[in-house]
């Protein structure tokens, strides 16, 4: 009798187990289904916003659920391919982790990173390759607080002929800084802090001058646009106003 009833209490504690597995593989696939969904549907770029949105604040809040990521979303994203509703151009700095702060996962966000958050021939054929062959409905351009980039162009580094040349790329954003905002140099933080926004601007009217795909994306509402922010020190994305339109 006691020897039937440890078998019934064993088995049914491995059907609870197989149970909660099988519910939480399928909320993962689930999630990365709905995804997929949003941007093939018409108007998927406001919908991929307000899932950006919502991942970061769980990300904030210390409520992250780390969407998409077990083995089994990515085996079928390997199979199945890739869809992701969003591309993001960010900077390289190591504590910018793009997928954590907006708490999404494997085949989600298509991303592009460089120091600085710049755009060049290499960065911008990314964004059009995630436009024309994946179909994002929104781009996203990122930057970050306290960014180095950002502070050498400030303080007109020069160090070695290629980060000199990316340096190059942030250096309009600080001319117009300087114009639009006199005397704000004085104050060096300030300044910076100006600079790193308009910086973010400034990549985006770059992808505009040297992509007419882009341009075309944009202007006939195939792809929405929006500008980041994010606090390193504790994640928090803002979002910016004044985006520049083709």
């Amino acid at each position: 009798m006691r020897i039937a009833l440890r078998i019934g209490m064993v088995c049914a504690a491995g059907l609870l187990c197989f149970v909660a597995a099988g519910c939480a593989h399928s909320g993962s696939i689930a999630g990365s289904q709905i995804s997929a969904a949003k941007a093939a549907e018409a108007g998927g770029g406001p919908k991929g916003l307000e899932l950006l949105k919502e991942g970061n604040q769980r990300f904030v809040s210390g409520r992250a659920i780390n969407p998409s990521t077990d083995a089994e979303t990515l085996r079928v994203a390997a199979e199945k391919g890739q869809h992701p509703f969003v591309a993001v151009l960010s900077c390289s700095d190591s504590r910018v982790p793009v997928e954590r702060v907006f708490d999404r996962g494997a085949g989600e966000i298509f991303v592009v990173r460089v120091a600085g958050n710049v755009t060049s021939k290499n960065e911008t054929g990314s964004i059009e390759y995630s436009m024309e062959a994946l179909k994002v409905p929104l781009l996203v351009v990122m930057g970050h607080t306290q960014c180095g980039a950002v502070k050498a162009a400030c303080a007109g580094a020069s160090l070695t002929p290629n980060i000199d040349s990316f340096l190059a790329n942030i250096q309009p954003a600080v001319q117009r800084v300087k114009a639009s905002q006199p005397g704000l140099e004085k104050n060096k933080e300030a300044f910076e802090v100006a600079v790193i926004e308009e910086n973010v601007r400034q990549t985006l009217r770059d992808l505009y001058a040297t992509s007419p795909l882009i341009r075309e994306q944009v202007s006939t509402g195939k792809v929405e646009v929006a500008l980041a922010m994010v606090d390193i020190s504790n994640g928090q994305v803002s979002w910016l106003n004044e985006v520049p339109r083709p």
